[in-house]
């Protein structure tokens, strides 16, 4: 985009598509049935969750699926994976029965399914809208 100079500059800021490339690490809390997931330290607790969704995340075992929205008020998130996921996903995130324990520690059970979200973020963009 062309920039005139006569232009105060504030106003024509936001017609220059300038972005940055913004990446987030979460994990895998569990699984919620064969298409959804629990995602979890993606997002702060108080994050607004809505202005995530529909962008996609990638499992650290090859699927792919969209935020669906938030889970709970501690920055948890659903993931729908379209695909379903694959049984080795599943057999991951489904809790071993250790002996001795009555009430086992859920994150001691299961290895660890990591979340990334890759988005793009608008510089002079006033609304802040993530773009993937």
């Amino acid at each position: 985009a062309v920039v005139s100079t006569q232009s105060t500059g504030e106003e024509s800021l936001p017609a220059l598509k300038i972005f940055k490339y913004k990446e987030r690490d979460g994990q895998v809390e569990r699984m919620n049935d064969d298409y959804t997931v629990i995602g979890k330290e993606l997002f702060k607790k108080e994050t607004i969750i809505d202005s995530f969704c529909n962008l996609k995340v990638s499992l650290s075992t090859g699927e792919v699926g969209n935020i669906e929205g938030s889970f709970g008020q501690s920055g948890k998130f659903k993931v729908y994976v379209q695909d379903g996921l694959n049984e080795t996903t599943k057999a991951l995130l489904v809790p071993k029965k250790k002996k001795g324990k009555e009430t086992p520690d859920v994150a001691d059970q299961t290895e660890k399914v990591l979340l990334n979200l890759k988005f793009k973020r608008y510089i002079f963009d006033k609304k802040k809208i993530m773009m993937q």
